[in-house]
């Protein structure tokens, strides 16, 4: 291979690394955004990746149709035309080409690769990449999640309501959605129901004696002492003579009572 063939070799790759790391950075900040909003709206990061790796082959496809040489040219004049005449008549043996092509292969000696980066644009991608990240973690630390904010029910409930005129109004009442859990309580409790329960009693920790335990005493007890004026205004009453006819009038009132 020629001198000037392996100088045109170079000059693509060098192209082609930096088309692959500014398509790389670009990538990386499509994927911490999308990976932002993956973990505050809660889905899968394999989401975020799709957008990035299409970022990427699209900044990549878009650098590679671009004609190299033609940047070179721009940034170092004195290859003007030059460069791109030698390219494209790289497989020509003539003496014009061959003295074009030595010319080209000493001026490209001179050529630097420090023009072709764009320092400031990289300072501001990477950046950009520091601050996404800061972002990302801190969301992942304190477990930002906007779903449970957001999870408000779309259709709205129509609840009827009377007013003064006795008309029926409809308002939109909005309910959030909670979290079931809370409701049900630790659903860890629920499985208690199908383990056995076994209850020991240590009578070493406890203040009961078996042993000071007997049997019930008989005892026994006497009639109350009731005052006598009680018992002679009762046989008073009781003894006192009620007129015959009466009596019929009497048993039928205490009857009715009974009844």
């Amino acid at each position: 291979m020629q001198i000037v063939e392996k100088a045109l070799e170079e000059i693509k790759k060098f192209f082609l690394w930096l088309d692959v790391g500014n398509s790389l950075l670009n990538g990386l900040i499509v994927f911490l955004i999308t990976l932002l909003f993956s973990n505050v709206f809660d889905f899968s990061w394999y989401y975020a990746a799709i957008p990035a790796l299409a970022c990427m082959l699209y900044f990549l496809n878009s650098s590679q149709k671009e004609n190299k040489y033609l940047i070179v040219e721009s940034k170092f004049p004195q290859l003007n035309e030059q460069l791109r005449t030698v390219a494209d008549n790289v497989s020509a043996t003539n003496p014009i080409v061959e003295s074009l092509k030595e010319e080209v292969v000493d001026k490209i000696r001179s050529v630097k690769t420090e023009p072709f980066i764009n320092y400031d644009k990289l300072t501001i991608r990477l950046v950009v990449l520091g601050v996404l990240s800061l972002v990302v973690i801190m969301i992942a630390f304190f477990n930002v999640d906007l779903t449970q904010k957001l999870a408000v029910i779309t259709e709205p409930l129509k609840e009827a309501v009377r007013t003064s005129s006795q008309e029926a109004v409809y308002r939109n009442i909005s309910i959030t959605e909670g979290n079931l859990s809370e409701v049900l309580g630790n659903k860890s409790l629920a499985k208690l129901k199908k383990r056995d329960l076994k209850l020991m009693i240590n009578p070493l920790l406890s203040e009961a004696d078996p042993g000071s335990v007997s049997a019930p005493r008989a005892e026994s007890f006497s009639p109350p002492n009731f005052p006598k004026e009680i018992y002679t205004s009762y046989d008073v009453s009781y003894n006192e003579k009620i007129a015959k006819q009466n009596q019929q009038i009497i048993k039928n009132y205490f009857e009715q009572i009974n009844t």
